[in-house]
């Protein structure tokens, strides 16, 4: 064997070594993985000795205080941070303040008592760039309707925001301290599914109700599916959680949303595709020979009775509302009342996981129908009929396929 076969083993060998390196892996939807206030990251997979940028946008780094982001060589499934030539966790490289945000601003049909909110992200250029809107009912303490689109990193164009962080107005910071209030309370409430069942049991104790082993849990208006990539953060704030029962957030709740963000996917190159969710009505159960309607905190936070979504073709001039009723213990006699429109689900053909063994029929996943949207509006007051004034009514304007 001469030299040069030598050193063609001997480079296969290293490189054969260096390549059973374990890669830098970041899994986004891993809370315990990540650190508190994620940066933003050039890539959540690296291979041994790939750099990687970490960024805290217009923030800063916790461990660095001076800088607002890093170039990081992956070592081992660890970093190699230059300023310092330490090695870290990702879990030590957290930024000091969340990059995203979730702020108060104009939103359009969202006027008092009703509050609009954006999530956004302040980027180190001092850009802002907004992913979502939505309007929130402070009185009730529950989002009435979010928006979100399928254009490029999910961003919307929006008027520019009047509302300035400081100084504020006298009755601007009397609704800075209310928000805050709210928001203090919903993270509470939303954070503990065993709390919030607590809470439940004792409103209902005297009821002697039958739960028959369903549990409240929190879950998004608006998915994670929805966002591109590391945007899908912006889904965990609370302003965008509502308490859904257990069998109807993993059910036909998460299917309908699953079809919705594989839609708005697939149809990114050739239109642009707006999302709305909301919530509608107060789910109430039987006790006895009358109803009472679920409030979680004193005649807020109520558990909603609908939770609807409306996807919207502006090119093509067509849209499909979808509504999942938030009631497994709904009788058979109240079936007729409950579904307000002629459903069309059946027609849909981009509804692939809602209609997989017709389980969208069945209440204990949240029954689901389909309805056109100005039949829609005209019973879930929560969806700004004048959104969509472009499409035709009738069949002519459903959206049933690609």
């Amino acid at each position: 064997m001469d030299w040069t076969q030598c050193l063609v083993l001997l480079y296969c060998f290293c490189h054969g070594a260096i390549s059973t390196e374990p890669p830098c892996v970041i899994e986004l939807q891993c809370a315990e993985c990540v650190p508190d206030n994620m940066p933003l990251v050039t890539s959540q997979r690296a291979a041994h000795g790939d750099e990687v940028a970490l960024s805290c946008g217009a923030g800063r780094l916790l461990a660095f205080p001076l800088a607002a982001g890093v170039l990081a060589r992956c070592e081992a499934g660890r970093y190699r941070v230059p300023l310092d030539g330490s090695l870290r966790h990702l879990l030590e490289l957290g930024c000091q303040e969340n990059v995203f945000e979730d702020v108060l601003h104009a939103v359009e049909y969202c006027s008092p008592p009703l509050r609009g909110r954006v999530y956004q992200l302040q980027e180190e250029n001092s850009n802002i760039r907004h992913m979502a809107t939505l309007c929130f009912d402070e009185d009730r303490g529950i989002a009435t309707f979010a928006r979100v689109s399928n254009a490029p990193a999910n961003a919307l164009r929006l008027p520019p925001h009047s509302e300035q962080r400081a100084p504020l107005s006298l009755f601007g910071n009397f609704n800075d301290m209310f928000d805050s209030n709210t928001r203090s309370i919903a993270e509470k409430l939303y954070s503990d599914d065993d709390r919030m069942n607590r809470r439940l049991r004792e409103l209902f104790k005297h009821e002697k109700f039958s739960f028959a082993g369903q549990n409240l849990t929190a879950a998004g208006l608006l998915s994670a599916h929805y966002f591109d990539d590391q945007n899908m953060r912006v889904a965990d704030f609370v302003s965008n959680k509502v308490a859904v029962w257990a069998s109807v957030a993993t059910g036909n709740l998460e299917h309908m949303q699953r079809d919705v963000a594989k839609f708005a996917k697939m149809t990114r190159p050739h239109a642009t595709i707006d999302v709305y969710a909301g919530t509608h009505g107060a789910m109430s159960l039987r006790t006895g020979h009358s109803r009472k309607e679920i409030f979680l905190r004193a005649s807020r936070f109520p558990v909603p009775q609908y939770i609807w979504t409306v996807v919207h073709d502006k090119l093509g001039k067509r849209a499909l509302a979808v509504a999942v009723l938030n009631d497994p213990f709904v009788a058979v006699s109240e079936i007729r009342e409950a579904v307000f429109c002629e459903s069309a689900c059946a027609h849909v053909s981009w509804l692939a996981a809602l209609r997989r063994h017709r389980n969208y029929e069945s209440p204990l996943y949240g029954l689901a129908f389909c309805c056109g949207v100005h039949d829609f509006a005209r019973v879930v007051a929560e969806l700004p009929a004048a959104l969509l004034a472009d499409v035709p009514p009738g069949r002519a304007g459903l959206l049933t396929d690609l």
